[in-house]
């Protein structure tokens, strides 16, 4: 590896991973340091409820740590700190919180680590479920546990000869437990005795996916893998209703209203939500898109007609209301975060103009394979929102029943400024294989009225906003540069077909002073343009296609991603090449300049993280600045 670089590899985990840290020659010291998560809402497991007076408060799984929100206005009121291994199960009871980690449980008492139960289990724990003063725990081949809390003693286990793909603890039914399996038995066991009270005659042919005790003692809720949700009756073994979900669409959870109407609601694998009255036989509203990826939990908070519910897969948490007569459910509120990876973060700053350095950076304005584009506030997880693409996705047709399909594009560039933030539009995107970019405004947190058009048409490739905030700058696949201001939407400027860049400009930037923009572009040239005009200045080669630009607005430096794997740095004054950083072995995927100008950063396919500080010979090791 060269000495330039001082890599980072970002291996996959199960969780989300604090930065990793580089080794420096200053006194020990560490080039990056793990600071916060930042978007992380519910990695998709089952959440925990538990109610503490008048308020109710669900735990949910960040991969390696947990979160506490209130659920009054979904406040994040606790992290929880970082675990050795990715979370499987989590429960709450009380004061406690419980984990788990790998073949241990882990119980927490607010803040304070109570106990750790290891010792029994030799696979990980999929299943937790508090009653009482004990905990039980499953693991993946089907041995259970009960615990004493808090001293951790271990009170009963047990084997049922398979491996519980459901279980709960029915009211009233003293140190029992209803286990499901995934061939459709069920069986009720004492936990005390380890022994097997009753075998439930009804085989359901189907796996048991899950369970929820009914307001009325001795009935529970089952929900079943080929879409069939019943109550049954545990002292009788006799089923009362059978209800069925749509297309064989598997039943994830189950919640029953506690304020005296007779509802029941399932979540489903595909994400949608029943709402069933238990009286009529009949379901009385669906709501069709109130996740993706599926359903992971579903509860109704005591004596109330809110509902919460968790994503299986799209990182998010929603309250939702329902009508007394339709049953139809609305959104209350909700957090969420990206429901796909992130493929575009940016800091919604304007260094100079605006305060600049790590002061300014208090916003992420961020792009995913969700289709979303999302502004995070690194300060307050309260101010995440999504911005609105109401007005297109309405555009779209009917026909056309998924959420993410019915969005813009994916986001190939944004730019954004802070300059005229209250007066119009100040963030500009553009999208995959689209002839037209479009511009947001993050007061408004929406689209604002005007699109912006390549001419001639052509898929816009590369978007900056000048330094004032009042004109936006697009680059297309054709080589063609044009120049909008942001308030009218009205074009201003457009290059000259013969100054044109030979093929698509790659990446633009706006120099601080208003007088210069920079291009570069797959012919491998990096131009200088006279902003007002769009009259070309100068062209240097850089002598290989370049993928990115990346400028400093406070330096006269400009960062290239070439094609062939390295970081090139270019003085935009003098025209000359300052210093070709090598190192990945893979497609650079992003390229960034440090808050000072001192330090060059480069991400690739290979799972690196590079940085160095161009300035400094090649063979110096960079130290902490």
């Amino acid at each position: 590896e060269p000495d330039w670089a001082r890599g980072i590899r970002c291996g996959a985990s199960s969780g989300p991973q604090p930065p990793m840290s580089v080794p420096s020659a200053t006194k020990g010291g560490e080039l990056f340091v793990p600071y916060r998560a930042v978007g992380l809402v519910s990695a998709g497991l089952p959440v925990a409820v538990v109610q503490h007076g008048g308020e109710t408060f669900v735990t949910a799984s960040l991969g390696r740590t947990f979160q506490i929100y209130n659920c009054a206005k979904l406040r994040q009121v606790f992290v929880g700190p970082s675990l050795p291994a990715g979370i499987t199960a989590l429960g709450a009871h009380d004061d406690y919180t419980l984990v788990a980690c790998g073949t241990a449980v882990v119980v927490y008492k607010r803040a304070e680590l109570v106990a750790t139960l290891e010792g029994e289990h030799t696979a990980p724990v999929r299943h937790l479920l508090a009653m009482g003063s004990s905990v039980v725990s499953v693991d993946a081949t089907g041995l259970l546990v009960a615990w004493q809390l808090p001293s951790g003693e271990v009170a009963g286990r047990l084997h049922p000869g398979f491996a519980a793909s459901a279980l709960c603890h029915p009211a009233t039914y003293l140190n029992k437990v209803l286990l499901g399996a995934p061939d459709g038995r069920m069986q009720l066991w004492n936990l005390r005795s380890s022994k097997r009270v009753h075998e439930f005659e009804h085989g359901w042919r189907a796996a048991v996916t899950a369970f929820e005790q009914s307001p009325a003692l001795d009935v529970v809720g089952v929900g079943l893998a080929d879409g069939r949700l019943l109550l049954h009756n545990l002292k009788f073994d006799t089923t009362l209703l059978e209800l069925r979900h749509t297309h064989g669409d598997a039943v994830r959870c189950l919640a029953f209203r506690t304020d005296g109407q007779p509802w029941l609601v399932s979540g489903a694998a595909s994400g949608a939500l029943h709402v069933w009255h238990l009286e009529r036989r009949a379901r009385l509203s669906l709501e069709p898109c109130a996740h993706e990826g599926g359903v992971a939990s579903c509860h109704f908070l005591r004596g109330r007609p809110e509902l919460l519910t968790a994503g299986a897969a799209d990182n998010s948490l929603r309250m939702w209301s329902s009508d007394l007569h339709s049953g139809e459910l609305s959104a209350l509120r909700g957090r969420a975060g990206h429901a796909a990876p992130p493929t575009l973060v940016r800091f919604h700053d304007d260094e100079l103009h605006v305060g600049g350095g790590p002061g300014g950076q208090t916003h992420l304005l961020s792009a995913g394979g969700d289709r979303t584009l999302r502004r995070s506030s690194i300060w307050s997880a309260q101010q995440d929102c999504e911005l609105s693409q109401g007005r297109e996705t309405k555009r779209r047709s009917m026909h056309e029943t998924s959420v993410r399909e019915r969005r813009l594009p994916p986001v190939l560039a944004l730019a954004s400024s802070q300059r005229r933030e209250r007066d119009w539009a100040n963030v500009v995107t553009c999208h995959a294989g689209s002839p037209v970019a479009y511009s947001w405004d993050t007061t408004t947190k929406a689209l604002a009225p005007h699109t912006l058009a390549a001419r001639p048409a052509a898929p816009i490739t590369a978007v900056a906003i000048s330094a004032c905030g009042n004109f936006a700058f697009l680059g297309s696949a054709i080589g063609a540069i044009d120049k909008y201001n942001l308030q009218s939407g009205k074009p201003r400027a457009a290059a000259a077909a013969e100054e044109r860049h030979e093929g698509a400009v790659r990446g633009l930037a706006a120099a601080a002073d208003g007088r210069t923009l920079f291009s570069c572009g797959g012919d491998g040239t990096l131009r200088l343009w006279a902003p007002a005009a769009l009259k070309l200045q100068s062209t240097a080669d850089v002598g290989c296609a370049c993928g990115m630009l990346r400028h400093k607005r406070d330096s006269t430096l400009v960062a290239l991603a070439a094609d062939d794997l390295s970081v090139r740095v270019m003085d935009a004054v003098a025209l000359r090449l300052v210093r070709r950083l090598e190192g990945h072995t893979n497609t650079l995927t992003d390229v960034a300049w440090g808050a000072d100008a001192r330090w060059v950063l480069s991400s690739a396919l290979d799972c690196t993280l590079c940085a160095a500080r161009p300035r400094r010979g090649p063979t110096e090791r960079p130290p902490l600045p």
